[in-house]
């Protein structure tokens, strides 16, 4: 089994060193594997990749598409899923989610399938500093609604802004409790149907940011996701969600819909959360090959 590392899909040295030690673990698992640092497609069994990938003409976007055409299987290597730091132009992250072909909860492979032992959250949550929060139930609490980076690639074409008015109305014909919708930490421009949104009776807005965070999710009855990361920060934080998109890895053990604002309530976390420690590698078990290990069995 030939493995290609094509260092150009990082968009920052940052990321292509992670690759790097993508590299330096297969070879230390007794794999064959080379380094391309060319924006072309060179063949191979399995290539890698940094991060997700968009339509439009940028040299590391076609590089990671045209690697998706041709390669038989892939492996991408994005942000994690827990613990996850400031949000900044270049993430500074030191876990990082790494899926075979794929990087969203119904696309991408990210262990075996069975249900794992508690080790290895024990192992993240103690590094990473969380742990799971007891249930916090906030009767007078407001819904959060948690927008995503418009464009973004975990949205599958999904306009955003429409999502959230969309959203927000579909709320407020079930309950008439207040509507917090929380815009990402990074600034962007947004479309009209925000700003309707904005309209619809008992809605406010927040900026998101890193420390506001678990303050705002304890202090929220429930939450409403798309595909976002904040589905998984809401449930360690005790607080009920609810996942929209099969994309989403609190799909499978969250209610789907906002007709289930009414009864929601905190789901059992344990092996869910197990299960998802397998699904993000410190850059050092990446160096030592261990992600490479778990999903080569699965090629």
């Amino acid at each position: 089994m030939k493995v290609g590392i094509f260092l150009k899909s990082a968009n920052h040295p940052r990321f292509e060193r992670v690759l790097l030690d993508f590299y330096k673990g297969v070879s230390a698992a007794g794999n064959e594997a080379f380094l391309s640092d060319s924006y072309s497609y060179r063949p191979c069994d399995v290539a890698v990749i940094f991060g997700s990938w968009k339509t439009g003409d940028i040299p590391h976007h076609n590089l990671k598409r045209d690697d998706i055409a041709h390669a038989p299987n892939f492996i991408v290597v994005e942000t994690p899923l827990i613990g996850r730091q400031k949000v900044q132009q270049v993430m500074q992250d030191d876990w990082f989610r790494i899926g075979l072909n794929g990087f969203l909860a119904d696309e991408g492979i990210f262990h075996d399938g069975s249900l794992h032992e508690p080790n290895r959250w024990r192992l993240v949550s103690k590094s990473l500093d969380v742990e799971m929060a007891d249930p916090v139930y906030e009767r007078s609490g407001p819904i959060l609604i948690a927008l995503q980076l418009p464009g973004d690639a975990s949205l599958r074409g999904v306009k955003i802004e429409r999502w959230c008015l969309d959203t927000c109305q579909a709320v407020r014909e079930v309950t008439d409790r207040p509507i917090v919708a929380r815009l990402p930490q990074l600034e962007r421009q947004w479309d009209p149907d925000l700003r309707e949104a904005g309209s619809v009776t008992g809605v406010t807005f927040q900026t998101g940011s890193f420390e506001n965070l678990v303050p705002t999710l304890r202090a929220s009855f429930c939450t409403v996701t798309y595909s976002s990361g904040l589905a998984i920060d809401s449930l360690i934080s005790g607080c009920p969600t609810i996942a929209m998109d099969t994309g989403s890895f609190a799909y499978e053990i969250a209610p789907n819909n906002v007709a289930a604002v009414s009864g929601i309530t905190l789901p059992r976390r344990e092996q869910w959360l197990w299960d998802l420690a397998y699904c993000q590698w410190h850059s050092s078990e990446i160096e030592q090959g261990m992600p490479w290990v778990q999903l080569r069995e699965l090629i």
